[in-house]
């Protein structure tokens, strides 16, 4: 095989790769905002925070959770991401734990209302346990102005 031919044919093969990658990244774009879960609707607490407080404690009846090590931040992709600790401060048992919350800009406008699921339901975080969260949202963080965090749960049977 001459070696122009092979250079031709090596080009060509780059080539078409750069394309399909361009195609590749340009795909991710729309599956992002699918993959989103959306929310549910089972209030059980309420959780309250702004940009300066990180840390609030919830009591309902039974549940008394509590937000520690909150940060919302700016993701290296440029949304928003929200990190954090659920304790479990009650004498029971909790499970279906989720995080809801609202993000507003800057001018007070919602800009997104989501819920998550933090555990799967069957997992059951008993009194003083803690558990991890870091929830990814697909919004523009130079859009937000503040935020409200709400962390939920169902008494354990």
């Amino acid at each position: 095989m001459p070696l122009d031919k092979y250079y031709t044919m090596m080009r060509m093969w780059q080539d078409s790769l750069f394309r399909f990658k361009k195609i590749q990244y340009l795909c991710i774009i729309p599956l992002i905002s699918i993959c989103v879960p959306l929310g549910f609707n089972s209030e059980a607490q309420a959780q309250n925070s702004s940009l300066l407080d990180n840390t609030t404690n919830v009591k309902d009846n039974r549940i008394n959770l509590a937000i520690e090590n909150l940060r919302v931040e700016r993701s290296v992709t440029n949304l928003v991401e929200t990190k954090g600790d659920i304790r479990n401060n009650s004498t029971v048992d909790v499970h279906e734990l989720k995080i809801a919350a609202k993000y507003y800009d800057t001018a007070g406008t919602l800009l997104k209302e989501v819920e998550h699921f933090i555990t799967s339901p069957a997992r059951i975080l008993k009194p003083g346990e803690m558990i991890y969260f870091d929830i990814l949202e697909v919004i523009g963080f130079h859009n937000l102005g503040d935020y409200k965090i709400v962390a939920k749960a169902e008494p354990g049977n």
